[in-house]
């Protein structure tokens, strides 16, 4: 089955006349994208494709409250006359014994007088078909059975249902009730259960059956007082719904508008007192090293030259020592050796070199005196050693001055970029409001929820006590063998349609969590995380294993990790049903993070179904995940809104196209 064209007409957001072209280019590019802004009108495509189906039928969201007609109403634009009306067209195709057919279904309404008039056309390649139009609700089924057109049209609310596993089981045991026909079976029991009450009753005597006619008024009542708190419930769930989307609005206006910088206001003021402390800290420190020998380093080759200048001098004055003892020594020694009789050559030799010796060292005493050192290691010393380590010690605060002095800088600049508390006030004080209502609405909610559950109790008891006075009164009424044959064969059935359901649900649910645990495998980022999942055929509870089998609790799974374990689910069922059908997923993305915001882009949506219609706003599929699924994108569309004419207009190309 292929989606081919939905068009809308009047219909929510969208005055005049809009068409929408739904079948992917090719197989390679099954992606169908459409972008919108919150209210632009996303949501009203996917109700319009389930209204096109399924018609008063049609298992819609929260929003279609009351009946249907107020919701037809309800859905005309405002600034359309009700006479003028709406309508919805949607055209696929699909095959049926071996031939490709081409449908187009329309539905038109007026709202105008006290009730609404529906008008629905239904075409078969190009020709009105009325007695497919008479019988388009039983025929529709042949294409997408209602039962199962959940798991291929959803939005984020059903993903977010699912991700929560104690919620989960309601919307479980729904899709697999449809997805095995085991609804079918509960209806047969049902109406084996209204047969089996009646011959039961037929035959009670009078005395009996005023006690029986009043056990059956309680039931009744409670069964009256159990639907108007599921309508309760109902309204309490879409006011919570609204009031945590408000509040999600709230604050992400809250966060643009610099309330998560107001919130790290007295961080930022911390953080500047610190480093303001922490420069003047290192200013000190860069006093005191100026205040001893760090000045030296502007003559350090000065101090140098005085170094060598004075060794040198001490070095003349050790020569000039040493020349008076050897001037001395030297004409001693001659004397001597001219006492002895040697050889003029010998003699002469040893007088020259002593002479030679004794000129050399009076010529290197004669260096002049500029220094007056009388120790020259004390300069050498303060050269050599002093002065580098406090040219260290130096470059190291003024490295740290300058990094202290650039952290100061950066906290004073964010200071400065954080927004004065008074010009966010309306916007806290309306989070505040907002945040309260979602807490009183969700309060609501429970409320009502322990109302209901504590009127099934009480129905329960009710119909077990009517249940009850019935056998009671069959055993001591029922004379007609007929009855009692009927009231026994009903009981066997019913047993038996009972085992029959538990045996179906049995032979499926291995297959449908194995092929919701190959669905997780290709989603999850962490290999091994989850090895195995169970569903319970009778409560519908869904049981995760980790390594070495251990069951996993919900708690320890992130956020988005149960998102992604919702979305196998759906995807499992759906390749479960082992039908080629188009899906259209509104809001897709939810909060997930970006990783596994990546995993949804790179392994499901391109390979969720030949045909993947994708309602997503910005920030869901923003540039960078546009960019991964890109070559996947068949046809693309933005939902704009103009508050002006308060109308929507569908434009060609997403954001930033």
């Amino acid at each position: 089955m292929i989606l081919d064209e939905l068009v809308l007409e009047n219909v929510g957001t969208f005055r005049g006349k809009h068409k929408i072209t739904l079948t992917p280019p090719s197989n390679g590019k099954p992606i169908v994208l459409i972008g919108g802004l919150n209210g632009a009108g996303k949501t009203t495509i996917l109700e319009a494709v389930h209204l096109a189906l399924y018609g008063p039928l049609a298992q819609l969201s929260g929003r279609r409250t009351g009946s249907y007609e107020s919701y037809l109403r309800r859905l005309i634009h405002h600034g359309v006359s009700p006479k003028e009306g709406a309508a919805v067209q949607l055209s696929f195709h699909a095959r049926q014994q071996g031939i490709e057919r081409h449908f187009r279904v329309r539905r038109r309404w007026m709202g105008g007088g006290a009730s609404v008039c529906e008008i629905l056309l239904v075409n078969v390649d190009g020709k009105h078909d009325e007695a497919l139009t008479a019988t388009w609700n039983e025929h529709v089924e042949t294409f997408l059975p209602r039962g199962i057109a959940g798991l291929f049209f959803f939005d984020g609310e059903q993903i977010e249902a699912l991700a929560d596993l104690d919620r989960s089981r309601q919307v479980m045991g729904s899709a697999l009730a449809a997805l095995l026909g085991l609804d079918l079976v509960d209806r047969l029991s049902t109406d084996l259960a209204v047969l089996r009450r009646r011959h039961r009753a037929n035959e009670l005597p009078d005395t009996l059956r005023q006690a029986i006619e009043e056990r059956q008024q309680t039931a009744t009542l409670v069964r009256q007082a159990e639907e108007a708190a599921v309508a309760v419930v109902a309204t309490a769930r879409v006011e919570s719904e609204r009031a945590d989307k408000r509040l999600h609005a709230v604050t992400e206006r809250y966060r643009a508008a610099g309330g998560d910088l107001l919130d790290q206001r007295e961080a930022a003021e911390t953080r500047v007192a610190m480093s303001r402390r922490q420069l003047a800290e290192v200013e000190d420190d860069l006093r005191r090293e100026v205040a001893e020998e760090s000045p030296l380093l502007l003559v350090q080759s000065l101090l140098g030259e005085v170094a060598r200048q004075a060794r040198a001098e001490a070095n003349a004055s050790r020569d000039q020592a040493v020349a008076d003892v050897l001037a001395d020594r030297d004409r001693k020694v001659l004397d001597r050796l001219r006492g002895l009789d040697l050889v003029p050559d010998v003699f002469a030799a040893v007088e020259r070199f002593m002479a030679e010796d004794l000129a050399r060292r009076q010529e290197s005493s004669n260096a002049e005196i500029i220094a007056g050192l009388a120790d020259p290691s004390v300069a050498e010393g303060l050269v050599a050693n002093v002065l580098p380590t406090t040219r260290r010690r130096l470059s190291s605060l003024v490295d740290r001055r300058s990094a202290v002095r650039a952290d100061l800088e950066q906290a004073e600049r964010t200071l400065v970029a954080i927004p004065d508390p008074e010009s966010l006030a309306p916007l806290r004080e309306e989070l505040d409001d907002a945040s309260g209502h979602a807490v009183r609405a969700l309060a609501g909610l429970v409320q009502a929820d322990d109302r209901l559950a504590a009127l099934r109790q009480e129905r329960g008891k009710a119909d077990a006590a009517y249940e009850a006075a019935l056998d009671k009164a069959t055993n001591l009424s029922l004379a007609a063998d007929d009855d009692r044959r009927v009231v026994d064969h009903v009981d066997k059935v019913r047993a038996t349609l009972d085992a029959l359901k538990v045996t179906a649900t049995q032979r499926h649910v291995e297959r449908i969590g194995a092929l919701i645990l190959e669905s997780l495998e290709r989603l999850m980022r962490k290999d091994r995380l989850i090895t195995g999942v169970k569903i319970d055929p009778e409560t519908f509870a869904v049981e995760l294993s980790g390594p070495n089998g251990r069951v996993l609790q919900p708690k320890e799974l992130s956020a988005g990790e149960r998102q992604l374990l919702a979305v196998a689910m759906l995807w499992g069922l759906a390749r479960a049903a082992g039908q080629p059908l188009p899906m259209i997923i509104d809001t897709p993305l939810g909060r997930l993070d970006g990783t596994h915001r990546e995993h949804l882009l790179d392994r499901y949506f391109p390979h969720a179904s030949h045909q993947v219609v994708l309602l997503s706003t910005d920030t869901e599929i923003d540039l960078d995940s546009l960019a991964h699924i890109r070559r996947y994108v068949g046809r693309a569309y933005q939902l704009n809104f103009d508050p002006q004419t308060n109308a929507t207009a569908v434009l060609p190309g997403y954001f930033w196209e």
